[in-house]
């Protein structure tokens, strides 16, 4: 079997290049023929250093050499140009996408009689939706739903930046597939949280497959005990506005135990105003903070295994990643009471402790960093769930999903 895995953007780190990456992976160990599109160019050997998988001698086919910045978020609508290169050359039997800009390849679908397999990481519909006209019965779901997502199309609301999006969303609606489940053969969400959303979108049923956790990393770490631990709390994801790191040193201010947080993320130079203001903010609220910026692999695994708690502060997070990670480093975890890391990871607090306001933060934090007994109940209960979303788990789901 031939398949065309496409993403529109390997060339960083993240959960949906970690997604992509074990779909080529999964279909490659299986003995089929896999080809990556991308909208960019990119250095496969990272793939290697990053997620320890080893992509080989995959054809890739690619729109731009590399990534000009100049142009934005204009630059992902040009994926299908590769993508239709590749269906052509390849003819595939599968073509997995993880994004709606596939409405150009719909007739050589009917042509060559391929199937179409789509991952929903979050659906960029119910934000057109919410600057549109949203039934007032949706109102307040979509809010909760893109949280995260307005906060980085802010600037897209006023003066130039409005007419740079209006432009982009355009060209978006004249390549983007309308309904999906329409378009594609299978339908896949990230979390059930998100399919939920997508029912609400399209009155459809999405398959839910998590994405794969490198949880077996931690493993010869995890068992370090509460006296063996500092006093830290740990946070990983990208250094931005929508994780929320102002509302973790806001709740550590007013706890009796005053712990250290450490922030472990990526972060591009845009950001960096973001991180002034937080240890400006840390410095006026008496809080330690320590930055962790772009560290290896190893070093993430070190400082997590190291540190007590992990908190995730974002609130309608899809599903959460660095939350199954914070479980897998053995550290008690509190996240908000929304999104993927509420109702798929923790179950709804089954495996950990949540919060809808900083005094409920704060006492959660307290809780954990005095009781040696609640802190064991819950670094077990972290261990034993982080390993549902392994990547075992994920291949797994895929091959069943594929029917392959």
């Amino acid at each position: 079997m031939k398949a065309v895995v496409a993403h529109h953007l390997w060339g960083r780190v993240g959960g949906g290049e970690l997604v992509n990456a074990y779909v080529a992976k999964t279909l490659m160990e299986r003995g089929h023929k896999v080809a990556i599109v991308s909208t960019f160019n990119f250095d496969r050997k990272k793939y290697r250093e990053w997620f320890n998988l080893d992509l080989g001698e995959t054809e890739v086919y690619f729109f731009l050499p590399g990534t000009l910045p100049l142009f934005g978020i204009y630059q992902r609508l040009g994926i299908f140009i590769p993508l239709k290169r590749a269906i052509r050359k390849e003819r595939p039997n599968i073509v997995f996408i993880d994004n709606e800009l596939y409405r150009p390849i719909l007739r050589m679908k009917e042509r060559i009689n391929f199937k179409i397999l789509e991952y929903i990481h979050f659906p960029f519909h119910a934000l057109k939706i919410l600057k549109g006209e949203t039934p007032r019965e949706y109102i307040e779901t979509f809010k909760q739903y893109t949280a995260d997502a307005r906060i980085y199309h802010e600037k897209y609301e006023k003066g130039l930046w409005k007419l740079y999006f209006k432009t982009w969303l355009k060209i978006h609606n004249k390549i983007a597939r309308e309904n999906p489940f329409e378009a594609a053969d299978v339908v896949m969400a990230n979390s059930h949280y998100i399919a939920k959303l997508i029912k609400i979108l399209w009155n459809g049923e999405a398959k839910v497959l998590h994405p794969p956790v490198k949880v077996n990393d931690f493993k010869s770490r995890t068992n370090k005990g509460f006296d063996e631990r500092n006093n830290a709390i740990v946070m990983i994801g990208r250094i931005s506005p929508e994780k929320r790191i102002e509302d973790v040193i806001d709740a550590i201010a007013i706890t009796e135990t005053k712990p250290v947080l450490r922030v472990i993320g990526g972060m591009i130079p845009s950001a960096l105003y973001y991180k002034s203001r937080l240890m400006r903010r840390s410095l006026e609220k008496g809080v330690r903070i320590e930055f962790y910026i772009n560290v290896s692999r190893q070093d993430l695994i070190n400082i997590a295994t190291s540190s007590k708690l992990f908190v995730h502060a974002t609130k309608g997070e899809h599903f959460g990643i660095a939350v199954v990670e914070g479980m897998a480093a053995g550290c008690p975890v509190i996240v908000h009471k929304s999104g993927g890391p509420y109702e798929d990871i923790t179950n709804y607090g089954e495996y950990g402790l949540l919060y809808e306001n900083l005094s409920e933060l704060a006492e959660n934090i307290d809780k954990l960093m005095t009781s040696a007994k609640l802190w064991r109940i819950y670094h077990e209960k972290a261990l034993s769930r982080s390993l549902l979303f392994n990547e075992d788990s994920f291949k797994e789901g895929l091959v069943k999903i594929m029917g392959i």
